[in-house]
């Protein structure tokens, strides 16, 4: 997959046209997947490139609707995703507040025609292009026949009654019921970051545990011990993850820290990734060392059964 990241670098690129969706996909859940597919299905029929758009930051965090916005994917691991459903084609448009005033009309004329030359367009249910949201499925059909390609719009994707979205996805981390947000992500949610030197409190109480580092402006699932896999250089673990501030401690601070089983490599400085698949319990204060281990104890065995 290319990753384009500059508008102005395509000149006719595209003379044969393109199959195109557009999309924040913040998640890259279920909904943006059947998105992805379509748009490679349709490419492989007419025989021209696969081209998804996307806009970094989000327009919600330029326009100032939303200033703490946190990311379910950062901006790498959503690229990485995209390019896992053999996309030819990442168009990372910059969102500023002058791409924000450009009308829908100026948008499809000269982005998506004039630099993409879209033959097939396939948008979501809940995607708007160009100032004051105004392009739409209707604006789309409404310029089909002018500009030569076909459209299709693509209904909310359901799990049971409930539509998948990011939203529906963030109320679940955030109330740490990760494995109901997997469902809507089709995949288990995961933090990436590199591992950071941490208290070395957990090494003292045969529990080491592999600090990691994450952007500020990546969304966390809420504070508590979860079972997780730990992907350490391609290959995954067994392991229980602490999100939170370590109350035993006076910790003030969040902390995500994950035990992997069974492991005692010098992973400092390493790129891992979390897999996260259920939360077993709240972060508590302890009384002391010995209930804490007691603890550990217990949450070990309560992730190996869940693991299993």
């Amino acid at each position: 997959m290319k990753i384009i990241r500059s508008i102005d670098s395509l000149q006719e690129v595209f003379p044969k046209g393109t199959a195109l969706t557009l999309g924040n996909f913040d998640g890259i859940h279920l909904g943006h997947q059947a998105l992805l597919l379509r748009t490679v299905e349709e490419s492989i029929r007419l025989h021209i490139p696969s081209v998804v758009v996307t806009y970094y930051p989000n327009p919600a965090v330029v326009l100032g609707k939303r200033p703490n916005f946190k990311y379910l994917t950062p901006e790498e691991t959503k690229e990485r995703l995209i390019s896992t459903y053999n996309i030819d084609y990442l168009l990372v448009l910059d969102f500023t507040e002058e791409l924000s005033r450009m009308s829908a009309e100026d948008f499809l004329e000269k982005i998506i025609i004039g630099k993409l030359n879209a033959k097939f367009i396939v948008i979501g249910y809940n995607h708007f292009f160009g100032a004051e949201r105004r392009g739409d499925i209707h604006l789309l059909e409404e310029n089909a026949e002018r500009f030569g390609y076909r459209v299709e719009l693509k209904d909310a994707v359901a799990n049971g009654e409930q539509k998948i979205s990011s939203s529906a996805i963030r109320k679940y981390l955030e109330s740490g019921e990760v494995n109901l947000a997997n469902q809507l992500l089709g995949r288990s949610f995961s933090l990436t970051g590199k591992v950071v030197e941490g208290d070395k409190r957990g090494r003292t109480i045969h529990y080491p545990t592999a600090n990691l580092k994450i952007p500020i402006d990546v969304l966390l699932p809420a504070i508590g011990v979860y079972a997780c896999y730990t992907k350490v250089k391609e290959r995954s673990y067994k392991s229980m993850v602490n999100v939170g501030k370590n109350p035993t401690f006076d910790g003030k601070h969040m902390h995500i820290e994950s035990h992997i089983f069974d492991f005692s490599d010098d992973i400092y400085g390493e790129e891992i990734e979390i897999q996260f698949f259920k939360k077993i319990r709240d972060e508590v204060k302890f009384s002391g060392i010995d209930s804490l281990k007691n603890q550990l104890n217990l949450d070990k065995n309560v992730s190996l059964e869940i693991l299993a």
